[in-house]
């Protein structure tokens, strides 16, 4: 695969650090082409297989090693970008599923708390069929005082 000197415009091979013709320092543009090659690899990753996948399923069982192995991954550029993917996606997940319990948890908690609260003024009516029992009469009829409790 033969390169262009961009001062002179003559060929130079594809491992040249000088150009043949004119002497320009070829460097820069070999650095150029190892990054375009780097980022290809990274393109053709292999795909995780079963193994891995059922590996990274045991990690993520784990209650502390579940968010310190997956930020690892995440941070490690020079990895699998499959298993990177991965890291990403069950961290965006163990996020939601935390605020998610978090905003469940204390709705049950308040319903629990609210269901029980009852103010002191409120007054209740008894109904027995037919007939309505005014609240006042059935605390006359009340065996024991309140206070006596």
């Amino acid at each position: 695969m033969a390169r262009i000197c961009k001062k002179c415009g003559g060929e130079v091979g594809a491992n040249d650090l000088y150009c043949i013709h004119c002497g320009m320092p070829l460097e820069k543009e070999r650095e150029e082409w190892k990054e375009e090659n780097k980022q290809e690899e990274r393109n053709l990753a292999e795909p995780l297989s079963v193994g891995a996948y059922l590996l990274v399923g045991i990690l993520l069982l784990i209650p502390v090693v579940n968010i310190i192995v997956p930020i690892i991954w995440i941070l490690n550029k020079n990895g699998n970008p499959n298993r990177r993917n991965l890291a990403k996606a069950w961290l965006i997940l163990a996020v939601v599923g935390t605020v998610l319990t978090g905003i469940l948890s204390f709705g049950l908690f308040q319903f629990f708390v609210m269901d029980h609260y009852v103010p002191y003024d409120y007054h209740f009516e008894y109904t027995f069929p037919g007939e309505l029992i005014p609240d006042t009469q059935f605390l006359e009829d009340f065996p024991v005082e309140l206070n006596e409790i």
